[in-house]
């Protein structure tokens, strides 16, 4: 917890911003104490987002004096977390009193509502503030942080269900559950991107079929070959189909930034993954041919299932991929990163039959495309050219290896 006043000579140690969008990070651990002295490159602290975990270095020699925010705390971007004698990082400002240790702050509620059975409940400065300006009782809300604090997105859902089913009288109150950890944090940080994302983001849909068995055959040979490089996922075809899909269609390769659809000087594919913590998204780059794709897609999903994905994962991308076809899940129906203009869902390739040219039928291996589209920053023509690009990219898989 903070001291009332700043050592001499202290300079502070901010939370960092480690993507475009991010606005807040639960600083999951530390990795050094007060006292300590650091090296340049030495490993500070290691922070969580919804899309990465970090481990934040020291950009410079110098001793911890004060440890401002303790581990399992969710902060704003910029805010001071720690004092140190190395160079500044941000305001001089001491962070507000409450974001340490809660159980001590003064609250901005009225104390009957700061308390249940005499005790203080533990909530973060934004928590209460949402909670005053609804009239909301914090004792009424059921906190998910470290110790059952009470977050911002705990306020917002618990008026979500006020508003959709008042309480009735004579019900107890639920009160604060505890022993939930970083990682239901991090859920939180998720479920609050993608409640941003359908709120703020104009969504419409596109749905295709793709005959995938020209690519499953591509990559059989691809596998089966001896001096291959490494394995080929169906994943890292569709990332560099989407890819050469962008660059045919430059109109789409745009983020909507600033009131506008801003275009990306590089092609990169953001793929999510499964891991013990929840889905990450880490965005794979597009300079090369398909093993390049194949290593990097490879080491992203590993850094991402041991949680340890860094600054170098969160680039700009137009696209998000969701592959849910290793589940047999037949189609998905995907939410847009807020950062991206689509999100394209894939489904379990299944065995059906198509006429062929002469009417007879022909059996096939087709999965469904859902595109999820943002159409603030493109149109249903042009975003439909470009889900048919894809899919021609999918069916005619050698023009993706030229």
């Amino acid at each position: 917890m903070a001291s009332p006043t700043s050592p001499a000579g202290a300079a502070p140690l901010v939370m960092p911003k480690l993507g475009l969008t991010m606005s807040e990070g639960l600083l999951a651990a530390w990795q050094v104490a007060p006292g300590d002295e650091v090296e340049a490159g030495q490993v500070l602290f290691v922070v969580e987002t919804d899309k990465i975990t970090n481990e934040i270095e020291a950009p410079a020699a110098g001793r911890i004096l004060e440890v401002l925010v303790g581990a399992g705390e969710t902060v704003a971007v910029g805010r001071p977390i720690a004092l140190w004698t190395g160079p500044a990082q941000g305001a001089p400002e001491r962070p507000e009193q409450g974001a340490a240790d809660t159980s001590e702050a003064p609250s901005s509620q009225p104390e009957a509502e700061a308390r249940v059975d005499g005790a203080r409940l533990l909530s973060t400065p934004l928590a209460r503030r949402l909670a005053g300006a609804a009239g909301l009782a914090l004792d009424a809300v059921v906190g998910t942080g470290p110790r059952g604090r009470i977050q911002s997105e705990d306020v917002r859902v618990a008026l979500e269900q006020r508003s959709a089913s008042p309480p009735r009288p004579g019900l107890p109150s639920q009160g604060p559950r505890s022993g939930l950890g970083p990682g239901r944090d991090l859920r939180a940080l998720i479920a609050a991107r993608v409640t941003r994302s359908k709120a703020e983001v104009p969504h419409f849909y596109l749905s295709a079929d793709a005959d995938l068995g020209a690519l499953e055959h591509l990559r059989e040979q691809l596998n089966a070959d001896p001096q291959a490089q490494r394995r080929i996922s169906i994943t890292a075809l569709l990332i560099l189909a989407a890819a050469k899909a962008l660059r045919r269609h430059p109109e789409a390769n745009v983020v909507w930034r600033d009131g506008r659809a801003q275009p990306l000087d590089s092609l990169a594919v953001g793929v999510a993954v499964d891991t013990p913590a929840g889905v990450m998204a880490p965005v794979i780059p597009v300079a090369g041919g398909l093993y390049p794709v194949a290593e990097a897609l490879e080491a992203a999903a590993a850094r991402a299932r041991a949680g340890r994905l860094g600054a170098a994962d969160v680039g700009e991308a137009a696209l998000g991929l969701s592959n849910v076809g290793m589940f047999a899940v037949r189609a998905l129906t995907p939410i847009i990163d807020p950062d991206q203009t689509f999100m394209l869902g894939v489904g379990a390739p299944r065995a059906t039959f198509r006429p062929n040219d002469d009417g007879a039928p022909r059996l096939v291996r087709e999965a469904t495309l859902s595109l999820a589209c943002d159409h603030r920053a493109i149109d249903g023509a042009p975003a439909a050219r470009f889900l048919a690009a894809i899919v021609e990219g999918l069916e005619h898989p050698l023009r993706l290896l030229v």
